[in-house]
């Protein structure tokens, strides 16, 4: 079993910790490991992996579509474009590399379902630990993930490092290797766990989610 933050933001994007920071936090929090996530960069990633942290690290970014946000997971390369993307576009792109596409915090925001469900993605963030409200977000993550027919994870999306690991995702896994960690969110041998983060972080993400609710 692994434990595994698979959303976390660093100064490469619009995070306030070093990379060295964050990997600091993730190893004093308990985790074996974590993907830097940042936006549309994988800058974080491959300082990351120059600074030889005992932690299992995880090439990934989040990319902005025109259905929601989305992390691609598993990937040391960056789509073709990564402005004004479209989602189907980037879950066959992703997907023919191996690469894995979970949809982001989907609760705070308009789900798309019909398209969804003609392109799915690989898993769905149920818990994201910046949600306003614990119950009613994770339960329509839970919707979400179950009408897909697909996994839920768990992410902090810590943009401070002390943020890390507030919510994580336990993989079943046999190693470290990331390919075997890749198959076994895509097979589904995944649960997540965690609390919420601090009420003024979720307090900024509830206006962001009523303000896409007004739009």
């Amino acid at each position: 079993m692994l434990k595994l933050d698979i959303h976390v933001h660093t100064v490469h994007s619009d995070g306030r910790g070093t990379v060295e920071q964050v990997l600091n936090v993730a190893k004093s929090k308990g985790l074996d490991g974590l993907a830097i996530t940042d936006h549309d960069t994988l800058r974080g990633y491959f300082e990351a992996m120059g600074l030889g942290a005992d932690l299992v690290i995880l090439p990934g970014y989040e990319v902005e579509t025109d259905v929601g946000h989305m992390l691609v997971l598993g990937l040391e390369e960056l789509p073709p474009a990564i402005v004004d993307v479209k989602y189907e576009d980037l879950v066959t792109w992703s997907r023919g590399l191996g690469g894995l596409v979970v949809f982001a915090h989907p609760a705070t925001g308009r789900v798309r379902m019909e398209r969804l469900m003609r392109c799915k993605p690989d898993a769905v963030e149920v818990f994201n630990a910046s949600y306003p409200m614990l119950r009613f977000f994770v339960n329509r993550g839970l919707r979400i993930s179950k009408g897909l027919g697909v996994p839920g994870l768990g992410g902090s999306d810590a943009h401070r490092p002390k943020d890390i690991g507030e919510a994580y995702t336990i993989v079943e896994v046999d190693g470290a290797r990331r390919d075997d960690i890749i198959r076994s969110i895509r097979e589904g041998k995944v649960r997540f766990e965690g609390k919420l983060s601090p009420v003024m972080i979720r307090l900024r993400a509830g206006i962001g989610y009523a303000i896409s609710r007004a739009l």
